[in-house]
């Protein structure tokens, strides 16, 4: 063999060595770069970005949910204190109802309180004017009657000055075309005892065995507030007036006593000439 072909032949060899070596190379390198290519970035690169995304998702519901928390005890507060105002408005305009109510109430009675002083001085001045009357009043006797008249507004009084007993007094009354009297309210009880002098007055009132009630003599009603519960009817059974109270005593006592008419009952023959 000559020289030029032993050089060929070793040529020949390389050149296929390296092909072979080539391809296996090639072969070895081929899945290692097609697995570079399934995953070409890595995936602690992708988790951090999505881990601060959450956080600051989190972070960020976090932040609304204090807000909405702290706005809803901040609208119930403010609906407390609105409910608290309503309700002392509410106090208020009661309170200033109440006050009207009472200004009224006392403006009413004002007003009624001075129609009555100025009827207890038309009365007062009335009971001046009639204070003439001079009636023609006999006993059964034939004698006079002793006593003065006092009249006030349509009522006259007849007091009798002789001690007498109750039932003396009650005819004593009738003989005279009179009453015994008839205390109507509270007012006229007060009126009487300011005016009567210092002595016990036999009126009409007395305690009916068949009833078990004490009773005026006319039978009629009265507004005169009675406590006719202190009145022990066993101690006795008429009543009788005095400058300071009204009380019971035996029937068969001693007093003078007071008649009455109503002045629109009287006879033109009872009043004198002015």
């Amino acid at each position: 063999m000559s020289d030029e072909e032993v050089t060929y032949t070793t040529v020949r060899f390389h050149k296929s060595s390296g092909l072979q070596n080539g391809g296996r190379s090639d072969e070895t390198q081929g899945p290692r770069e097609a697995g570079h290519g399934k995953c070409l970035v890595p995936w602690h690169l992708i988790a951090i970005p999505l881990g601060v995304l959450c956080s600051i998702l989190l972070v960020t519901v976090a932040v609304l949910v204090t807000h909405i928390f702290q706005y809803s005890q901040e609208k119930h507060e403010l609906q407390k204190t609105l409910n608290n105002l309503h309700q002392e408005y509410s106090t208020t305009q009661n309170e200033s109802y109440l006050r009207e109510e009472m200004l009224r109430n006392k403006s009413k009675q004002y007003d009624a309180l001075k129609d009555h002083l100025d009827s207890l001085n038309r009365k007062e001045n009335r009971c001046h004017e009639e204070n003439n009357l001079v009636p023609d009043c006999l006993q059964r006797t034939g004698k006079r009657v002793e006593g003065h008249w006092f009249c006030c507004g349509i009522k006259c009084y007849y007091f009798i000055m002789d001690n007498i007993h109750w039932n003396e007094c009650e005819q004593t009354c009738r003989d005279c075309s009179l009453s015994l009297l008839k205390i109507d309210d509270d007012d006229e009880l007060k009126f009487l005892q300011l005016q009567i002098k210092p002595n016990t007055y036999w009126i009409g009132l007395s305690y009916d065995t068949r009833t078990k009630k004490w009773q005026w003599s006319d039978g009629g009603p009265s507004k005169l507030d009675l406590n006719t519960a202190k009145f022990d009817h066993k101690t006795g059974r008429c009543a009788f007036l005095s400058r300071a109270r009204l009380d019971n005593d035996i029937c068969d006592q001693f007093y003078p006593c007071i008649c009455e008419k109503r002045l629109d009952n009287f006879a033109d023959s009872y009043r004198s000439k002015s």
